[in-house]
């Protein structure tokens, strides 16, 4: 599912696994066996605000580096290490505790890490929690050798002292005695110090499994890099690429999603429900694709996916995943009809969020008065809201699951700004009246409107989490009402529950890192619905637009460093120290075209170009297989850099899940710039990309839909657009269309001698203004449309006036066993 390479940490594996050389250093042989001073909590020294927050925990945290590292191969300790984030409700009671924080801080050397600001230590470890327990979730807590191989891990734990009949416990030993923190640490101690050896093998054993299951058959790649990649770079870009993968495997795609589809509630599976929007997207895009993918998976299934995928936005919207009140989404629903959210809100989900709903919106006629065009507003309004927007540019991160239950009680609780009981919702709305009428709407009833089955610990006793339960029509005929004073009431609840939540309760603490692939895709979304507001909306779609110009100019001051050609990967109060990832060039470059292509400030076209330039210097699989029997391949970008530190596995993502793919939006990217700039490396490389994961992509096409979509301007090309002088009307057309497959936007002033297009060929001009296609066949071929009525990005025939012509060119094992 996604290919990997293993970095060894040891001689003895490596010399197994035909790895890379260790990017786990070796200690100064000096520092060997070398004293070091008592543990301190080195916490406050993080640039995150989620490690900085246990500064004062009487556990002794360290940070991933050299420190740590040294110290535990000196002292021969186990590494315990957590990883979770802000936002999340947390779970850290038990480090409070002082029997547990002692025996840590002797036996261990406790290590934490903000998933959000390493990535790459979240994807091998939860692949491994996840192999193990066949469960994930946050925070993780592994043990690991010296060497950072995983041993043993889990989510959650009962506090030290549970009871057998505490709710909160799901495991327990043979005996039923809960499975509690101190048995946990008390037995992977034991077993470390009785039985060193065996627990080293059998860690060095985990990483080659997991290895193999991260793989899929993809791995091991040559250690010799730099001569690879010599040889590599002699390919001839301008050479047709065969593969494998055809119109036929979204065909099976869709297939495969519609025997997963919960029909009654919209969305995948019958419990935790994520947002999928890479998979919604996908859905939605079914009745927009080229006719040749529409002849293949059928018109009436096409039209079936879609409406699915709308189906399921619109539960998303009447659900309690939607902050009716505030504005934006929360993370996830814990329960199959969307009635229970997991109550962190993230800029990610949102920025991903809106682009669904604003294709969703176009494909529904666009209507400004639609139920779906105002979701688009709300879900833009919270992202640019001074909650996630810093006053230097750049968009923060999320906002915490808990806060105070009020102001001046320092007890904090699980979704406490979002919950009402219903004497407070009716205090808050004051008139009977509309209180009734907006209590019926929402569903908020007096004993609370939680399933105490989705409560074990009582957290929402009498509490209601406000979702949609009847549509206007139906309160009008209950109450005796008309649907617009049903309407008018609930718009007035609305407000006054907005303003008695702002003035009373205690906003969630906000995540202030400034993450550059989160704003990248904020960038996108909000460039995009500036466009398609502008006719609509100006003064909205200029606040969309000034935001999203202002983080990218927030990321090129803060975060790349041009001199060096380094993207950095989070800024924090004034500080940075993590060089940027490969999504984090991705996104940034997604953000970057989108932004270009509303704006037409080539500036920002130049960068994305310069910044794809290094992403692959730095992320690209360009190294060619020499393992026998096996479907590894070149190609892909891996997350990590070949030499970054403390990972002992390079990962090829390909599967699409909260978040697109690194690949998947680095193949959309690579087709967009290989059009705009006429760049046959960069196409080819999109191509080469796809075809990395075509083994994989052929058994589960439904995992990839952002790599799915790379199939389409492989086979068929896209539809690429030059305006000449007819800017405004470009863009409303060029943006006011659903996305589906490939397409691109250039500006063309045919009065500037310096122009792109004089450029590549100064013999090709554009001089009459108007729209211009260009062919797919024959890239120096050039087409005028004549008519603006019929929408382009549908398979009609557009009217040819003018025609520029020119001659053309498998499962771990854990190292411990705790029973």
């Amino acid at each position: 599912m996604m290919s990997a390479q293993l970095q060894q940490p040891s001689d003895p594996v490596s010399s197994t696994a035909g790895a890379q050389a260790s990017a786990v250093p070796e200690p100064p042989s000096s520092s060997k066996g070398a004293p070091f001073a008592p543990l301190v909590n080195r916490a406050a020294q993080s640039t995150s605000p989620y490690v900085r927050a246990r500064s004062n925990s009487p556990v002794a945290w360290q940070l991933l580096d050299d420190e740590a590292v040294n110290r535990a191969r000196s002292e021969n300790k186990l590494v315990f290490l957590s990883i979770g984030f802000l936002a999340s409700h947390p779970h850290l009671e038990s480090f409070s505790d002082t029997t547990l924080a002692t025996l840590l801080n002797k036996e261990f050397i406790p290590v934490i890490i903000d998933r959000e600001e390493h990535p790459n230590y979240n994807y091998i470890y939860m692949n491994y929690n996840e192999s193990l327990n066949s469960v994930g979730g946050w925070p993780l807590n592994v043990f690991l050798t010296p060497d950072l191989e995983p041993v043993f891990s889990g989510t959650y734990w009962a506090p030290p002292g549970a009871t057998s009949n505490d709710s909160s416990v799901d495991e327990a030993d043979g005996a039923g005695k809960p499975l509690d923190w101190l048995t946990v640490v008390r037995k992977v101690h034991s077993s470390w110090k009785d039985e060193e050896s065996r627990v080293r093998e059998e860690a060095q054993q985990n990483c080659i499994d997991l290895a193999q299951v991260v793989s899929e058959g993809m791995a091991d790649h040559p250690s010799g890099i730099e001569q690879a990649r010599q040889d590599i770079s002699a390919v001839d870009y301008t050479q047709d690429l065969d593969g494998e993968l055809d119109l036929e495997q979204i065909e099976e795609a869709y297939a495969r999603i519609t025997r997963t589809f919960d029909y009654p509630f919209g969305g995948f599976g019958h419990q935790d429900k994520f947002l999928t929007p890479s998979k919604l997207s996908l859905m939605l895009r079914a009745t927009h694709f080229p006719t040749e993918v529409q002849d293949v998976a059928g018109p009436k299934d096409c039209n079936f996916i879609s409406d699915s995928a709308l189906h399921t936005l619109r539960r998303i919207v009447h659900g309690a995943v939607h902050d009716h009140i505030g504005g934006g989404f929360h993370r996830h629903s814990v329960t199959r009809d969307w009635s229970l959210p997991s109550f962190e809100k993230m800029l990610i989900d949102n920025a991903l969020l809106l682009g669904v709903f604003l294709d969703a919106w176009l494909l529904s006629g666009g209507n400004p008065e639609e139920e779906l065009a105002q979701t688009v507003k709300e879900v833009a309004d919270y992202i640019t809201s001074e909650t996630l927007m810093s006053s230097g540019g750049g968009f923060f991160t999320s906002e915490a699951a808990d806060s105070c239950n009020k102001r001046g009680d320092p007890a904090m609780r699980n979704g406490a700004f979002y919950l009402w009981t219903r004497k407070e919702f009716d205090t808050a709305v004051g008139d009977v009246f509309e209180a009734e009428v907006a209590a019926t709407y929402w569903d908020v009833q007096a004993d609370g409107n939680v399933d105490p089955v989705h409560d074990p610990l009582d957290e929402f006793l009498n509490q209601n989490v406000l979702r949609i339960a009847k549509t206007h029509a139906k309160l009008s005929k209950q109450l005796g009402i008309s649907a617009a004073e049903a309407k008018q009431r609930i718009t007035s609840a609305r407000e006054k529950l907005r303003v008695y939540r702002e003035r009373e309760r205690v906003r969630p603490v906000v995540d202030t890192k400034i993450v550059a692939a989160y704003n990248g895709m904020a960038i996108a979304a909000l460039s995009r619905a500036s466009a398609v507001l502008q006719d609509q909306d100006p003064e909205r779609a200029a606040k969309y637009l000034a935001a999203a110009r202002n983080a990218a100019q927030f990321i090129k001051t803060q975060l790349w460093n041009s001199s060096q050609k380094v993207l950095y990967r989070v800024y924090c109060d004034d500080r940075f120290d993590t060089a940027g990832f490969a999504e984090d060039y991705a996104y940034l470059i997604e953000g970057l075209l989108e932004l270009y292509e509303v704006t037409e400030d080539e500036s920002w076209l130049d960068w994305a170009d310069e910044l794809q330039s290094v992403q692959i210097a730095r992320f690209y699989d360009d190294t060619p297989s020499t393992a026998a029997n096996t479907n590894a391949k070149c190609g892909g970008f891996y997350s990590t850099t070949h030499d970054a530190p403390y990972t002992i596995l390079r990962v090829k993502e390909g599967i699409d899940g909260s978040q697109p793919s690194v690949n998947s939006v680095s193949v959309s990217n690579l087709f967009r710039l290989g059009s705009l700039l006429n760049d046959k490396k960069y196409t080819y490389l999109a191509k080469a990309s796809v075809n990395a994961f075509s083994v994989e992509i052929s058994e589960h096409p439904n995992l990839f839909p952002g790599l799915l979509c790379g199939i389409i301007p492989w086979r068929l090309g896209g539809r690429h657009w030059v305006s000449v002088g007819e800017n405004g009307t470009a863009k409303s057309l060029f943006h006011k269309a659903p996305r589906a497959a490939l397409s691109t936007l250039r500006y063309h002033d045919p009065q500037d001698i310096n122009s792109w297009l004089r450029r590549r060929d100064p013999s090709l001009e554009l001089q009459e203004a108007g729209i211009y296609t260009q062919d797919n066949e024959n890239p120096s071929v050039y087409r005028k449309i004549s008519s603006y009525d019929t929408p382009w990005a549908q398979n009609s025939t557009v009217t040819v006036e003018v025609t520029v012509d020119k001659p053309s060119e498998a499962a771990s094992a854990p190292a411990i066993s705790i029973s």
